[in-house]
C-alpha cells in the first residue's frame, strides 16, 4: 500500500484545513509512538519533554509547561515521574525557587535513543513523498504556525 492509497476520506473527512492538520500530526505522531512505548514505556509528551529538557537545561517547570503548550500542574507530574525513573535529574538541597531540571546521564542517552526513532520515523514517511510535496509542506507549515502566532497575539490569548 502506497502513501496515495490513504487519502482522506472525502465523505467523512473534516473540511477544515486545522482539522486536517491535526489529523496529519496525530497520524505522524503514532508512527513513532508504539516504538516510544515498546522501547522505553514513554509516549510523545515523554519525548519532547525530555528534548526540552535537553535542550534547555538547566529548565524550570514553568518554562517547560509554556514551551509544551501544557498546564505546569501536568508538567510537574510528568517531570515527578521522569525523576522516578531516573531521567530527570533535580536539585536535592534546598535550592532557590524556581527549580531548574536537567537530564541525567540515563535521561540522555534515552532521548538521544528516541530523538534517533523520531528521525527515522520521519525519514520513513519523507521517502514516500515526492520532494516537491516535502518543500511545500515545510514552508506551507512555517507559515501556518506564523499566522496563528499573529492571532494569538492580536487577541491576546498568548502573551508576546
Amino acid at each position: 500500500m502506497t502513501a496515495a492509497d490513504h487519502s482522506f476520506d472525502q465523505a467523512n473527512a473534516p473540511q477544515a484545513l486545522s482539522d486536517r492538520l491535526i489529523m496529519a500530526c496525530e497520524a505522524v505522531v503514532r508512527c513513532r509512538a508504539a516504538s516510544f512505548r515498546q522501547s522505553f514505556g514513554l509516549t510523545e509528551i515523554h519525548y519532547r519533554l525530555l528534548a526540552q529538557v535537553n535542550a534547555h537545561a538547566p529548565i524550570t517547570l514553568a518554562t517547560l509547561a509554556a514551551n509544551l503548550s501544557r498546564d505546569c500542574g501536568q508538567i510537574s507530574r510528568m517531570v515527578k515521574m521522569l525523576t522516578t525513573r531516573g531521567l530527570i535529574a533535580r536539585p536535592t538541597t534546598p535550592a532557590p525557587r524556581p527549580l531548574a531540571i536537567r537530564l541525567t546521564p540515563m535521561g540522555r542517552t534515552i532521548c538521544e535513543a528516541m530523538s534517533r526513532i523520531a528521525q527515522d520515523s520521519e525519514q520513513a514517511i519523507a521517502a514516500l513523498l515526492p520532494e516537491e510535496d516535502k518543500v511545500q509542506a515545510s514552508l506551507a507549515v512555517e507559515r501556518i504556525y506564523c499566522a496563528a502566532r499573529t492571532v494569538l497575539e492580536e487577541e491576546r490569548l498568548e502573551p508576546v
